[in-house]
């Protein structure tokens, strides 16, 4: 089974570890079968039947040293089904949230700093949907439906590399609005090195605006 499964022949391999699973459910070498039945459809791209047969792992094997892995795999799972950021969130957030279980309970795992990259990954590309969903408000002049879009940001993913330039469009937003205190709040948060050089100009514009308010 073992060598059929890393001649990538997995059809051959899933026989053979089916028949270990089911004949020897007993065995010290079941749950490594079943982890390797699983594995299979990993490698075939079928990660919704492999999410199943990982789960199968860890209901009839709640003792099984291959938990930690079995785990991690679920929560990578997730992540290859997920579509791009553009798409139906479904299977990031469930990826996200997946990851998060996995770090939580096992804190110390050689697969933490991967799990940690893929939720970043994630969170920012979830976040950058709305980011860009904000700008198209901007683009329609709905000033107060992109401030309350880049809100959103700033409630729920404020650990993302987009939070800069979110405080930016917010103070934009607020001086086509003519709101100057709601302005320089969001102006006091921006960070003008983190930003385009384009922007900074319009930061730097707005600073000049905010101490030159016309009446």
């Amino acid at each position: 089974a073992l060598a059929a499964y890393e001649a990538k022949k997995y059809y051959r391999a899933l026989d053979d570890f089916s028949f270990v699973v089911f004949n020897e459910p007993g065995s010290d070498i079941a749950d490594n079968a079943q982890f390797y039945i699983a594995s299979c459809h990993f490698e075939m791209k079928e990660y919704l039947v492999a999410i199943e047969e990982y789960q199968q792992l860890l209901r009839r094997w709640p003792r099984s040293d291959l938990h930690e892995d079995t785990r991690f795999r679920i929560a990578e799972c997730y992540y290859l089904q997920s579509p791009g950021y553009q798409r139906d969130p479904e299977y990031i957030q469930r990826a996200i949230r997946s990851y998060q279980d996995f770090i939580e309970e096992f804190p110390f795992s050689s697969h933490r700093e991967e799990a940690e990259k893929r939720i970043r990954e994630m969170r920012t590309g979830l976040a950058k949907k709305i980011y860009e969903a904000g700008k198209q408000y901007m683009i329609l002049r709905e000033w107060n439906a992109a401030i309350i879009t880049f809100q959103e940001i700033i409630e729920s993913y404020y650990d993302t590399d987009l939070l800069n330039d979110t405080h930016f469009q917010i103070a934009v937003s607020h001086s086509k609005l003519l709101q100057r205190e709601n302005m320089i709040r969001a102006l006091d948060k921006v960070n003008p090195d983190g930003l385009s050089a384009r922007d900074r100009i319009a930061y730097n514009n707005l600073l000049k605006l905010s101490t030159d308010w016309p009446e």
